[in-house]
């Protein structure tokens, strides 16, 4: 007879033994349990859990806006808690990954892909107004380098790298585009 495990609990419900559930990854995840990471990128049955917990750690901290906003629209929040966190975390670890191979990184799309899906579950932070959304990002680069490091098996200074080069160069093009919207609004640089 075959264990049945509560994938949310890692309960057993018959006989045999789980080295934990759902909650139980995503507990070790945001306490920065390396090890956690590590087993996560080797398991492909994890591919799917990954993307449950990006689903889940959104639609907590995409409540965040409900509470602290008078022009809310539920569409606008709709999108942005299904569609985007999930082609982010896809296109993100695509970045991530070719820059992993920069530093002679060892893992495939996939086994970065699964990690970072864990590495996102700070965002739920979202939830809490104003402080919670800057905190939760903070706090999923930190959960995000020790899942390239854990993934892609380089150093930890190497695995910093990865992640904020793209952070720099997307924070310089946004400040950029920032700055070229104020000057069009405002009519800075134009001749007359």
């Amino acid at each position: 007879m075959m264990a049945a495990v509560d994938p949310w609990e890692g309960r057993v419900t018959m006989e045999g033994s789980t080295s934990g559930g759902l909650m139980d990854r995503v507990v070790r995840a945001v306490k920065l349990d390396p090890t956690i990471y590590k087993e996560v990128s080797a398991d492909e049955t994890k591919t799917s859990e990954a993307m449950i917990v990006v689903a889940i750690a959104a639609a907590i901290g995409g409540l965040g806006p409900i509470f602290s906003s008078v022009d809310f629209k539920f569409g606008t929040w709709i999108g942005s808690i299904l569609l985007a966190p999930t082609l982010g975390l896809a296109i993100g670890t695509g970045i991530l990954w070719l820059i992993g191979k920069l530093f002679s990184g060892k893992a495939a799309f996939m086994e970065m892909f699964r990690p970072l899906g864990y590495a996102y579950a700070p965002q739920a932070l979202g939830i809490i107004p104003i402080i919670g959304g800057f905190v939760g990002s903070i706090w999923s680069i930190v959960c995000g380098v020790i899942a390239v490091r854990e993934s892609e098996e380089v150093s930890t200074g190497s695995a910093v790298a990865i992640v904020l080069i793209p952070v720099v160069i997307f924070g310089v093009l946004g400040l950029l585009l920032l700055a070229a919207l104020f000057a069009t609004i405002f009519g800075f640089g134009s001749s007359s």
